[in-house]
């Protein structure tokens, strides 16, 4: 008889035990607290310039993160890894990057507007544009990743920065988009600055919107030196501990975006089960560790290894 219900108890535990793993692996859990601030020394896990695609596989649950360089050229090796993302995986959902989550799911406007972006070589809205084509032709659903911009500067504004800060930061951090969208880099910040903050402006309800000139003047004073369509990428770094004050806003901006984009994956994977992402590779270095934890270590691949 004892030896029956040690039997039992025994089996009971397999089964208890065999159900905990079961259901881990059946709802990955991605957790805000793993988040890592950008640093430049992430870089050394995602090295170079050519974009990467992590494949995470835990049961059925499967996550595909296609960490994008920004490109606009289908030549480039970021929209050829797309093509291969859509060629070579299956999965049921999308998110891109772009636009506000609240956006809703496969909005036509964004859809209408990346395929009027097409021409020859050339896509006005990048990777997410392109991406977005694909999974129409397809029949897949994408949602996007990012918050509202609202949700930004109220996130912004409880960290200590400035009506100035905000709009200063999205201008200049809109400048090197106008350059890569083929724009005349010859009175670009004079000719599309103007409209582009006063659109924010009203969108954060701001009762005394800046001017330009006192945007070139907050950058030259919080920057060290004169505003120019030549702004680089470095100056953008999300740095938390960096020495540009554009940098430290812009680690703020990406710890609520990270923040964010993170829950609303975590949502994905529940209710698609296996989900592709197209978003910046910077972005994937700060949340590896989330994805890491939730569903094991990923295979890394380049687009070598996909074409």
């Amino acid at each position: 008889m004892k030896k029956r219900i040690i039997l039992v108890v025994s089996l009971l535990k397999i089964i208890l035990i065999s159900f905990l793993i079961c259901r881990c692996a059946s709802e990955p859990s991605l957790e805000v607290s793993k988040i890592r601030p950008w640093s430049p020394e992430l870089n050394n896990e995602f090295p170079g310039e050519e974009p990467g695609l992590a494949i995470y596989k835990n049961g059925r649950y499967q996550l595909y993160y296609l960490g994008a360089r920004h490109e606009n050229s289908l030549s480039s090796s970021t929209l050829k890894m797309v093509e291969q993302l859509f060629k070579k995986y299956d999965f049921n959902v999308l998110m891109i990057e772009s636009i506000p989550n609240s956006s809703g799911e496969s909005p036509k406007w964004f859809l209408a507007e990346a395929k009027k972006g097409l021409k020859s070589d050339f896509i006005l809205g990048g990777e997410s544009a392109w991406g977005v084509i694909q999974a129409d032709k397809k029949g897949i659903p994408f949602f996007a990743g990012e918050p509202d911009h609202q949700d930004i500067y109220t996130y912004l504004k409880k960290n200590g920065y400035s009506d100035l800060d905000v709009i200063g930061f999205y201008t200049v951090r809109q400048i090197p988009q106008w350059i890569r969208e083929n724009e005349n880099p010859q009175g670009l910040i004079d000719r599309r600055a103007p409209t582009f903050m006063s659109h924010y402006c009203r969108l954060f309800s701001l009762q005394k919107c800046p001017s330009l000139d006192e945007v070139k003047e907050w950058y030259k004073i919080k920057n060290g030196h004169v505003l120019s369509y030549e702004i680089t990428n470095n100056e953008l770094s999300p740095e938390h501990d960096g020495k540009l004050f554009t940098q430290k806003i812009a680690s703020a901006v990406g710890d609520c975006r990270d923040q964010f984009t993170l829950k609303v994956i975590d949502g994905l994977l529940k209710k698609y089960k296996r989900v592709a992402v197209i978003y910046g590779a910077g972005h994937y270095m700060t949340l590896r560790k989330s994805f890491d934890f939730a569903m094991g270590e990923s295979q890394l691949l380049r687009i070598k290894e996909l074409e």
